[in-house]
């Protein structure tokens, strides 16, 4: 007896491209002129009627089942795709644009390991993911693997705080209180799946993060606020090309640093610099341009408490800070030319950030 045992119907044909099909106790038997005489198991027989069997786009198996994978895997190929077993991961399958890039990265013997869900499109994009990674593809970026790194959390619930929806979220942390040194991945939205963009260090206060809902306090103190800011401006010494709000920077530039005061924790112009008011013409120009381009978070704002803290922002001049996120001159002008009205910036210590 073969492996598929006896025979469950006879020979039907007349399918899709001229093929004929016969079931089987242990699965099926599909044939057709371009493809040859292929069986598929249950398991993979679910699967690919899942996708649209041979109305969809894997189209007719062009190989066996091949269980000489690495953790034991299997794969079956076909028309228009492949699809992958593991005990860990599942039954999933691939195809188009992301199939192609996974078998050039090696598929199974690469870092990204098995697929761990079929590919997702949503308007123009489509994304899959897999055991270490992801594979996105857009119309206008082609494909692209994605690390797997926090963002993911973002995806899966384990984020404490929301992203009410933003298209990019910028995750800073730091591995505990009192730690100014901090990991900042930016998180960019494809297909509905959060991924990494771009991961980097930097540094927030010098005296670290703040508890979760306890203000950041004067900028004296150097402390970060924890939690889930949006970023509604921009500002600096000329626009890099950004959607978001731009204030180009002038001698009279302040910010507000004086609580009980109308212009506590926003800009504004004046000739002097009185008190804790911020200089932001000063610290765009001195040397180490810290302002010479910067991003608002709207932390305290726009409901603000008087001395809760002021004057949080994204900069240059990657150094601890009074407060603020300071990231290298690239990254600073590649948050502000991709970001939109909208975005976040979720910052925190890593346990106050993930479950």
């Amino acid at each position: 007896m073969s492996a598929l045992g006896l025979p469950q119907s006879r020979e039907t044909c007349g399918q899709r491209n001229g093929g004929c099909y016969q079931k089987f106790a242990k699965g099926y038997v599909y044939w057709s002129p371009a493809s040859g005489a292929r069986a598929v198991r249950p398991g993979n027989y679910a699967k690919w009627v899942s996708v649209g069997g041979l109305a969809g786009a894997l189209g007719y198996p062009t190989s066996s089942e091949t269980c000489n994978q690495p953790a034991w895997g299997c794969i079956q190929r076909f028309q228009g795709g492949t699809i992958y077993w593991s005990a860990r991961s599942g039954t999933w399958a691939t195809k188009g644009g992301i199939g192609a890039r996974y078998a050039a990265a090696g598929s199974t013997h690469s870092g990204l390991g098995y697929p761990t869900a079929n590919e997702k499109c949503v308007t123009g994009q489509c994304i899959q993911s897999f055991q270490s990674g992801y594979i996105g593809w857009s119309k206008t970026g082609g494909t692209r693997i994605y690390s797997m790194t926090e963002c993911a959390k973002l995806n899966n619930g384990r984020s404490r705080y929301p992203t009410y929806g933003a298209n990019r979220v910028l995750l800073t942390f730091t591995q505990g209180y009192r730690q100014s040194h901090a990991t900042n991945v930016y998180c960019v939205r494809v297909a509905g799946l959060y991924v990494a963009d771009w991961r980097t260090d930097g540094y927030v206060g010098a005296s670290g993060f703040k508890a979760p809902g306890v203000p950041s306090g004067p900028t004296r103190y150097l402390y970060s606020p924890t939690g889930s800011y949006s970023v509604t401006e921009a500002f600096g010494l000329g626009n890099p090309g950004t959607a978001l709000p731009y204030r180009t920077l002038n001698p009279r530039s302040r910010w507000g640093g004086n609580p009980w005061t109308a212009t506590y924790n926003k800009y504004f112009e004046s000739s002097s610099w009185v008190g804790w008011d911020e200089n932001m013409w000063y610290f765009a120009t001195r040397a180490t341009h810290d302002y010479r381009q910067g991003v608002v978070v709207n932390y305290n704002r726009p409901n603000i408490v008087q001395d809760a803290g002021f004057a949080i922002f994204l900069h240059m001049n990657k150094v601890p800070t009074a407060g603020c996120i300071s990231l290298d001159d690239w990254a600073v002008v590649d948050y502000i030319r991709k970001s939109r009205p909208g975005d976040r910036i979720i910052m925190g210590t890593y346990s106050a950030l993930f479950r």
